[in-house]
């Protein structure tokens, strides 16, 4: 039994497809889709003591509200029994223990039912981070 030889046709057409093949997939590498920084836009607007605003928008693929904004360095705060209780955001600090302040969250206009630590992140979802102080209710200091 013979063997044929191969012929050179067959050969430079391989090598013609492989030539092809590795030129599409470099093309689709540069020039293809690049990902996205995260899949889920979201805004959020601080509100300082002083009344004034600052509005950030991220995109992430975080799950809860304080990766976002750890991440962004937006915040600091402390672990506690209840979860992340925020100390400052963008860099000023509330003390509940001197003043009475603290960090609420508004979750699309409506107060936060959860902490930062807990609170899912939607896409097109609108945070607020408000500075405030508690005050007391005077009808309940008088029966007091």
């Amino acid at each position: 039994m013979e063997k044929k030889p191969i012929n050179k046709k067959v050969i430079a057409a391989v090598v013609a497809i492989v030539v092809l093949v590795a030129a599409a997939v470099g093309c689709w590498i540069a020039f293809g889709p690049k990902t996205s920084e995260g899949a889920k836009t979201i805004k959020v607007q601080v509100v300082h003591a002083d009344q004034s605003t600052k509005d950030f928008t991220y995109k992430t693929d975080a799950q809860y509200l304080a990766e976002v904004l750890k991440e962004n360095n937006l915040i600091e705060g402390e672990d506690s029994d209840y979860g992340l209780f925020i100390t400052a955001v963008d860099g000023e600090k509330a003390d509940y223990n001197t003043d009475g302040s603290y960090w609420s969250i508004y979750v699309n206009g409506e107060y936060g039912q959860y902490g930062a630590d807990q609170q899912p992140v939607n896409d097109g979802d609108t945070f607020k981070l408000a500075y405030e102080v508690y005050q007391a209710d005077a009808s309940s200091d008088a029966a007091a």
